[in-house]
């Protein structure tokens, strides 16, 4: 089985780019996928992208995360994709045990996997067994885009009106990801391995004073548990932000009543 690598980056993103990619293994292909906002971004290649046969550099023009991603999965071919960022970082080791599992489970159409901070931190708090992503998710886990995987021929997308660059979303668009893979039938793990190092971010550490992100959040749990669950759910969440942080709820819930309501 070979495995694709898809590379996400946005105008001087790219100079990061070289410090991803690992040195050249047989079934292994990088696919660099760079938005660029203005043309003068494109001189900034580095010239060693060109050079390697096992990169495959492909450009598009804007902004829109999903967008870029979904340009990267038409420009695949292997039998594996990896979703990635040009700040993650892999070891050979890694990226064969994402081969690996693969071959060791032909059901499974998706696997998410773990990651760590650049200092061996882990993400977040991830399940310690291998489960169905509808059990890990109803138990607290919550995929991240450079965590999954899947198999090239799913015809799956990421729905463009969420995530960085989108029009009025910032984010959510791997819980909208799972979910249409979810309802299309397809067989979704996780798997408690880790896989990728990153830089130690959660967008919940900037929820509070993010009203675009409470927006998202509102929006994301309309498209993945229907109307009615969202408005009960958004409202638990802003009374779990008043108790635990003492944030002003009433805020949080108009701005997440919102998200829901753009999306309908």
């Amino acid at each position: 089985m070979t495995l694709d690598v898809l590379i996400c980056t946005i105008d001087q993103g790219i100079l990061g780019v070289p410090q991803v990619i690992l040195p050249p293994q047989e079934g292994i292909r990088w696919v660099v996928s760079m938005q660029y906002t203005t043309k003068h971004f494109l001189d900034l290649v580095p010239q060693v992208l060109d050079e390697r046969p096992d990169v495959l550099l492909t450009f598009l023009p804007g902004k829109g995360l999903c967008r870029n991603r979904n340009n990267a999965i038409r420009h695949a071919s292997g039998d594996i994709l990896l979703i990635a960022d040009d700040d993650c970082r892999y070891t050979a080791e890694g990226l064969r045990t994402i081969i690996k599992t693969y071959e060791e489970k032909p059901y499974a159409d998706i696997i998410c996997f773990a990651a760590e901070s650049y200092d061996g931190r882990p993400m977040k708090k991830y399940p310690t067994a291998v489960k169905t992503y509808q059990t890990a998710y109803k138990e607290g886990y919550f995929p991240t885009s450079m965590e999954m995987t899947m198999r090239a021929n799913l015809n799956l997308w990421f729905d463009e009106r969420f995530g960085l660059g989108s029009e009025k979303l910032c984010a959510g668009e791997e819980e909208v990801f799972m979910k249409d893979a979810v309802s299309s039938g397809h067989t979704a793990l996780f798997v408690p391995t880790v896989i990728v190092h990153s830089e130690y971010e959660t967008t919940g550490s900037r929820f509070i004073g993010h009203p675009r992100l409470q927006r998202t959040k509102g929006a994301t749990f309309r498209y993945v548990f229907g109307k009615s669950e969202a408005i009960w759910r958004s409202v638990k969440e802003a009374g779990w932000w008043f108790v635990h942080k003492g944030a002003n709820p009433f805020p949080i819930l108009y701005n997440m009543l919102r998200g829901i309501w753009i999306l309908q």
